[in-house]
């Protein structure tokens, strides 16, 4: 079973994450991007192996699934318009040519003192502090290096995600690539003056 919630439509610059490594799962979970975030709609994919199984199961056997809102008409209808935005204007593929460019912006980070890591795939990236580049032994955490970078990027106007001592970028799929340009280069001044 693959967890596609969050990689899933796109994010990575394919439709789904797995795509990148031709990976079928017998089961994928899915939601946010599937209605862009603006309801709340999830859902499960199966393959037609484990699909046959369930449909087989004598009726007093079948697994049962419904909550009150299960397949809700208003975010149902709102899923099919994001499905078409997202192919009708190459969305997609945008994410992952922006995608490239945000890693290879934020890769030039590396040399900064602190940096340890810079990872990321579509529009996923993450920036890791460390105190030692060499053995990236981490920052001790009374050091709060992290929320430190955070607070100097939100001074420059760049707010996102932190956790621990990486600093995660999932930008829109509609960002410009000045904006991407802009989120490196305050990356690159928040970095020194935090740490």
């Amino acid at each position: 079973m693959a967890d596609e919630v969050i990689t899933g439509f796109g994010r990575l610059g394919r439709w789904f994450g797995l795509e990148h490594w031709n990976v079928e799962p017998d089961i994928i979970s899915f939601a946010k991007g599937i209605t862009s975030g603006y309801l709340p709609l999830g859902g499960i994919g199966m393959s037609d192996r484990v699909y046959q199984v369930l449909n087989d199961a004598p009726p007093n056997r079948r697994w049962m699934h419904a909550f009150t809102y299960s397949g809700h008409p208003t975010c149902c209808a709102v899923a099919l318009v994001t499905l078409d935005i997202l192919e009708r204007e190459g969305l997609i593929e945008e994410a992952g040519r922006k995608g490239k460019k945000l890693l290879a912006g934020l890769k030039q980070l590396a040399t900064l003192e602190g940096v340890g890591d810079v990872r990321g795939l579509g529009l996923m990236c993450g920036v890791e502090f460390v105190e030692d580049k060499a053995t990236k032994k981490p920052f001790p955490a009374e050091r709060k290096a992290g929320a430190r970078v955070y607070q100097e990027c939100a001074k420059r106007g760049l707010v996102s995600r932190i956790k621990d001592d990486i600093f995660m970028l999932a930008p829109a799929f509609v960002i410009s690539d000045s904006d991407l340009d802009r989120c490196v280069n305050i990356l690159g001044e928040a970095i020194p003056a935090a740490l």
